[in-house]
């Protein structure tokens, strides 16, 4: 029976850190919109407005997130417990709607600079 367990435990171990190692870098949709895109470079500023339009063409990244929880109990003799949980996170803070508005914030930033961004088609 522990043997059991404790293949069950490395299986749920594995999944959990294969869905964290797969997680993306992209910036969520809250940092996106707490950077200060007057400071940045020009370079940055194009970036920044690239990943902007790909967070509006993506609606689910920056949500609430999906997470998996495990938990181990041993106890004396034969008694012990595997348990393992998932939760959703909090919903979206920020729509994308407010990404729209960044975009065409960033977009007027780079038109008064001379800089066109890339074409996204």
């Amino acid at each position: 029976m522990n043997r059991k367990i404790a293949r069950l435990m490395i299986l749920l171990l594995s999944t959990l850190l294969m869905n964290v190692g797969c997680q993306s870098t992209q910036p969520t949709t809250k940092q996106l919109l707490q950077e200060d895109y007057i400071q940045m470079t020009d370079a940055e500023l194009l970036s920044h407005y690239q990943q902007l339009v790909e967070g509006i063409e993506e609606p689910n990244s920056g949500g609430g997130g999906f997470g998996f929880g495990l938990g181990i109990g041993i106890g004396l003799g034969s008694n012990s417990s595997v348990g393992l949980g998932a939760s959703k996170g909090p919903e979206r803070e920020y729509t994308t709607e407010a990404l729209q508005q960044r975009r065409n914030q960033v977009r007027l930033e780079l038109s008064r600079r001379g800089l066109e961004p890339a074409s996204t088609q």
